[in-house]
């Protein structure tokens, strides 16, 4: 049914928001690379395998998402029936999105892999960077 993505699809064009939906072979290669960057032998995006995450419940962290530092050129990950993903301008289009979308689970990063978040249907967030920076 895929009713995240035609929600998300929705409001990324009523609010004129610009935005790259990824292909199934771009959305694969950042998968992998993200587990690649932030996980331990993950098969699937699962928070319980990340690399050292910083957890803690925030239900308004998706208010804050224009305020993160190392968040630009934000890429937007969700799995309703299939896993899908949006490539952004801004922290403040993912904001803007956010606040037009009922509430759902959902993964962040950047076009550089900077940095990964969870946030959870429990409004439980996971905050990884990646393990090779972390060892400098």
């Amino acid at each position: 049914m895929n009713y995240l993505a035609i929600e998300i699809d929705a409001v990324l064009k009523e609010q004129e928001i610009a935005y790259e939906k990824l292909s199934s072979e771009n959305l694969t290669k950042l998968i992998s690379d993200i587990k690649t960057t932030f996980f331990i032998q993950s098969k699937e995006l699962d928070p319980a395998s990340m690399i050292n995450p910083q957890k803690e419940h925030d239900p308004d962290f998706w208010k804050k998402v224009d305020q993160l530092q190392y968040l630009e050129n934000p890429v937007l990950i969700v799995h309703d029936d299939q896993t899908h993903a949006w490539k952004l301008k801004t922290s403040k289009d993912l904001k803007t999105l956010f606040s037009e979308t009922t509430g759902f689970p959902f993964w962040i990063t950047d076009t550089t892999l900077n940095f990964l978040a969870c946030v959870d249907d429990h409004d439980c967030v996971h905050l990884s960077q990646p393990y090779k920076r972390q060892l400098n």
